[in-house]
């Protein structure tokens, strides 16, 4: 197995959106409730916390598995462990099913770092834990979780920790960061205007679609 078939195959599996999926089993079309990102948080929200943990689990999985099984084919000059993972995010955030539709990558990038460096993915995890209760929002969390990895793999290569952890591929962690970063633009924008949803507060009303006017306002297509 080449590695173009390998990001192709990383990038399918990504593009599978579980949120959409749960969502539609329960009758709901996620992309018309709440805030209308088809992701954990949001079905979480409009649905409830334990199919929110659900869709929580399978992005993750489709996040760590390709990372997992595809880096066993050979293919690789050197470490492929980072442009599986951002081909796998890339497909959560423009889906080959749906490219205008995707969500924001949070869940699927912690289950392809999970892959990368467990030990480093877990402090990183720990940073959204703490930015997440010091704030309240799981957007500012989800985006200073991103940054934590690539920050904390050049900061293992300069304390000489090469051999204990995987400080591989910090460059293309980084631009996922920044992308993940940009898909949460409109977040901090109702953080700034006061009506961003804060975490464990349930969103009111969030099944009905919101009104044409409203879901311009919201930027959802």
């Amino acid at each position: 197995m080449n590695s173009i078939v390998q990001l192709a195959v990383a990038y399918v599996a990504g593009s599978l959106s579980f949120a959409t999926l749960v969502a539609r089993w329960r009758g709901v079309d996620i992309r018309a409730a709440g805030s209308g990102n088809p992701g954990a948080t949001n079905v979480g929200r409009v649905l409830g916390k334990k199919w929110g943990r659900l869709v929580l689990v399978l992005d993750i999985l489709k996040g760590l598995l390709p990372v997992l099984l595809l880096r066993a084919f050979p293919g690789w000059v050197d470490d492929g462990r980072a442009p599986i993972a951002a081909a796998a995010v890339l497909g959560h955030i423009v889906p080959v099913f749906a490219p205008l539709h995707g969500g924001k990558g949070v869940a699927t990038f912690l289950g392809a770092s999970l892959g990368i460096d467990p030990s480093l993915t877990v402090l990183a995890l720990l940073v959204h834990l703490g930015v997440r209760r010091a704030t309240g929002y799981v957007s500012v969390a989800s985006v200073a979780m991103a940054w934590a990895l690539p920050a904390l793999q050049l900061l293992a290569r300069q304390l000489g920790l090469e051999g204990s952890v995987n400080t591989r591929g910090a460059p293309v962690l980084a631009g996922l960061a920044l992308l993940i970063t940009l898909r949460h633009v409109r977040n901090f924008v109702r953080i700034r205007a006061g009506t961003e949803a804060r975490h464990g507060v349930p969103a009111a009303a969030a099944a009905p679609a919101p009104s044409p006017e409203l879901r311009k306002d919201m930027g959802i297509h």
